[in-house]
């Protein structure tokens, strides 16, 4: 773990000798042993709440995600203005993970269509993506493990992770195949926003224009832009995202099987 000499509210390219040194290391691997932990034991301890109770921490949670989002990007925004006099475009809030705001307040203030499906992304989407990025926490290529950079998405994506389950784990949420398409439509609906803004302004928000960081899919849009297709960058996005959102299905398929087994066990010992 990083001991170099910083504040806790230092921002990233403040911290002399600091160059990604816990990425990957001790430091990761604990928060992600530690987030598994506690999101056991909050769900054993919330599983038969009721669904007023979960609503309530929907709510809570997506109005403390604003405000958290707010706060980050004042805090990051002063040391950049201060450095070079410009905004970080990058802050916007069209990333990926940065959904969970529009689905959790819909998911809370919202009714009808729109309140379910954003509720299905958050019991799909919104775990996949906590769970793409605890594993694989790019905050710490910048931000070493104990200062606020880093906190920030340790956080956020836990509680993407967590509010997800718990959508699963109450029945708030029953995942059957059609909440994965509900899930995804919500996704669609906020990437045809993105996709326009990253062709036009040549940003990759939600990965659609180079895929940055997309192990293998990443060099197939390389290829693709270097033909002048970069049109289909987006599409095969698009179709990774589908198949992530898919692997939220799994778990249910591998219940019902096993579920289905036992009364086949069950009818033959009769």
């Amino acid at each position: 773990m990083f001991k170099g000499n910083y504040n806790f509210f230092d921002y990233k390219y403040n911290i002399e000798g600091y160059n990604g040194q816990d990425f990957g290391g001790l430091a990761q691997y604990l928060y992600l042993a530690m987030s598994i932990v506690l999101i056991v034991i909050l769900l054993i301890f919330l599983r038969n709440i009721s669904k007023e109770k979960v609503f309530k921490i929907i709510k809570v949670t997506s109005i403390f995600l604003v405000i958290f989002y707010i706060t980050k990007t004042i805090w990051e925004s002063i040391y950049d203005i201060k450095l070079d006099g410009s905004f970080n475009t990058g802050l916007l809030p069209f990333d990926t993970c940065s959904i969970i705001m529009y689905a959790g307040i819909l998911a809370s203030f919202a009714k009808g269509k729109i309140k379910k499906l954003a509720e299905c992304w958050l019991a799909t989407g919104g775990i996949v993506g906590g769970i793409a990025v605890m594993v694989h926490l790019n905050a710490l290529n910048y931000y070493p493990f104990l200062s606020f950079g880093a906190f920030y998405s340790m956080i956020w994506h836990f509680l993407m992770v967590f509010v997800g389950l718990l959508m699963i784990v109450t029945n708030y949420v029953d995942i059957k195949y059609n909440s994965i398409i509900y899930g995804f439509i919500f996704h669609l609906i906020i990437s045809l926003i993105v996709i326009p803004i990253d062709f036009i302004f040549n940003f990759d928000f939600m990965l659609y224009l180079n895929l940055s960081g997309v192990p293998f899919l990443e060099d197939i849009a390389s290829n693709f832009t270097s033909l002048n297709l970069q049109i289909l960058n987006p599409l095969m996005m698009l179709i990774a995202y589908f198949v992530a959102f898919n692997i939220v299905f799994l778990p249910k398929i591998l219940y019902l099987y096993i579920k289905d087994k036992s009364k086949n066990l069950e009818n033959i010992s009769l």
